[in-house]
């Protein structure tokens, strides 16, 4: 054995422990980040400050949501989301007039406030007579307050009904509506069917640039919507046109250029207010509160719209500084906790066999808990993004229990791998390659692995085939990479095994990844991120093979040298 091969034999910890430092730091950096405080143009005076109007949905409740028809909105829970809206705003839209929200223009009266009111429309014929009907008798009692009839809110873009049903529809509503009356869409489809345009007094259009067929990146975002608002204006010569709806999601997967979060959301709504002189229409953000039942159809980016979350509580300011997570702190406290137990075991773990160290004993033992030291920083960064997330992206205990159960696979193949390090560490450099570590631990370990590696090209797999409204997992395979990168660079002669089902695996996962990146772009830095992560993981998967192609190498090299 030459002593190129023999050196393969020795653990590398220096090496091993940079890994890890610098997967803990970067674990530790997405936190910190997220506590940065970001400077974004002030709106000026407190009138310049108040939005044009707001939609209002009640349902930021989990018990009540416009599924659950038994559920009821009080006049008392309207009246206390209103007063909280009065402060930004003295106009609201709403979609629908079931489960109380009928009593909606009566508290607006009492309040001093503007309503456009909803009149939802989809597929029930009978239904959509009823929600007419009642919009209509609503009109006629408070003409005072309701200054707008939105008669259907993208029922062209649900494909519920036909443009003919639709303008059927209209027409009816215009001839009996004592107040003006529109149909709300997205602006593609008003430019699809604008002949709909002469059945109503105005037309209500939706530009929403996070949800653009090409996405708009935050910086652009309150110019898209001033020239697509121009463009509509110019095609609807002679109809006023109203932006029914714009907004920012706080939180949820980035789109090509377009990223969510509470920075962008803030800084969508002061360019747009700033920009609000040069915009030829009004326009009404989406939305007052927080929908969490809208998480389940279109994942995190459909839950945190709100001007307020959900508790009420203000989210968009309009001057200062803003900071995208104010508990930013969890993600260092849970690191800290993390360091300390790694550190810990590994010390208490370590002193019951000191006596049989070799004389690298104390270099050996000190690297030992720093690997678990920083090992367990990391995976406690990781676990407090885990739960962040979980709350982001999980829409039922199922499957909050099917993503920590993924993210406990992770953790479980990460704790395996760095203890298969330290047991390589811990043993001494002349031993054979295998009396380190027992045969209990190597199983599990490959196991957890293989594990890992299933779930990761599952979760890429069913990315690619159905992204728009899934996140980019990262949280769930971080661990394991660095931790796998760790063992094989730091103890070589550990990663020994690479079986078919692992190649086949890993190969599925370097297809999906480069699929992932190519589908979403080259400007979404989440997607390539997460792409490069995924390929990384592949690659450490097949690193055996790597590591026999070069010892056949080097032997068949020893071999021709001899001859």
């Amino acid at each position: 054995m030459s002593s190129k091969d023999v050196r393969r034999l020795v653990p590398q910890p220096f090496l091993a422990l940079v890994i890890l430092i610098l997967g803990c730091m970067m674990a530790l950096t997405w936190w910190l980040a997220r506590g940065l405080e970001a400077s974004l143009p002030s709106v000026g005076s407190a009138e310049m400050q108040r939005l044009p109007c707001v939609s209002y949905s009640p349902f930021r409740h989990p018990d009540v949501n416009p599924f659950n028809y038994l559920a009821k909105v009080t006049p008392a829970q309207i009246e206390a989301d209103l007063r909280i809206l009065k402060t930004r705003t003295d106009c609201i839209r709403t979609y629908g007039l079931t489960q109380g929200l009928d009593r909606v223009p009566e508290v607006a009266r009492k309040l001093g406030m503007r309503v456009k009111l909803g009149v939802w429309l989809a597929q029930d014929a009978a239904q959509n007579q009823a929600q007419l009907t009642q919009g209509l008798v609503l009109a006629g009692l408070y003409p005072d307050v309701i200054d707008l009839l939105v008669v259907g809110n993208e029922v062209l873009l649900r494909r519920e009904l036909t443009a003919p049903q639709l303008a059927e529809i209209l027409r009816k509503a215009k001839a009996q509506s004592p107040v003006p009356i529109t149909y709300a869409d997205v602006w593609e489809f008003w430019q699809r069917n604008s002949d709909l345009a002469k059945e109503v007094d105005v037309v209500t259009v939706h530009i929403l640039p996070y949800w653009e067929d090409k996405p708009v990146a935050v910086y652009e975002a309150a110019k898209h919507v001033q020239e697509i608002g121009r463009k509509m204006q110019q095609d609807f010569i002679g109809k006023p046109v109203w932006i029914g709806e714009t907004g920012w999601p706080a939180a949820g997967r980035q789109r090509d250029g377009a990223i969510p979060g509470r920075v962008e959301q803030s800084a969508f709504v002061r360019d747009l207010l700033l920009l609000r002189p040069f915009i030829a229409q009004d326009f009404n953000v989406i939305e007052a509160f927080d929908q969490p039942w809208k998480r389940s159809f279109e994942g995190a980016m459909g839950g945190y719209w709100g001007m307020f979350d959900a508790h009420g509580q203000a989210r968009v300011s309009f001057s200062g500084s803003v900071v995208e997570d104010a508990q930013w702190w969890r993600g260092l406290a849970g690191a800290g906790l993390g360091a300390l137990v790694g550190a810990l075991f590994a010390y208490f773990a370590g002193r019951s066999v000191a006596a049989r160290r070799t004389r690298d004993a104390p270099r050996h033992g000190l690297y030992t808990v720093l690997i678990a030291c920083f090992g367990g920083g990391m995976l406690g960064a990781i676990c407090a993004t885990q739960f962040l997330m979980s709350v982001w992206w999980d829409r039922s205990p199922f499957e909050a229990a099917v993503s920590m159960g993924l993210g406990g696979v992770g953790a479980a193949s990460s704790v395996l791998s760095l203890s298969q390090l330290a047991v390589a560490i811990s043993s001494n450099p002349a031993q054979t390659t295998n009396k380190g570590a027992s045969q209990a631990l190597t199983w599990m370990a490959d196991a957890a692995r293989l594990g890992v590696l299933f779930c990761a090209a599952s979760a890429a797999l069913i990315l690619l085939l159905d992204p728009r409204y899934r996140p980019f997992p990262w949280w769930w395979f971080f661990a394991p990479a660095v931790s796998w990168l760790a063992l094989c660079c730091g103890a070589p002669h550990v990663c020994r095994n690479a079986s078919r089902q692992t190649q086949f695996l890993a190969c599925a996962l370097a297809i999906s990844a480069l699929g992932i990146v190519i589908q979403e772009g080259w400007r979404n830095a989440q997607a390539v991120s997460y792409g490069a992560l995924l390929l990384s993981l592949a690659g450490i998967a097949v690193w055996p093979i790597l590591e026999k192609t070069k010892q056949a190498s080097s032997t068949a090299g020893a071999l021709s040298s001899v001859e």
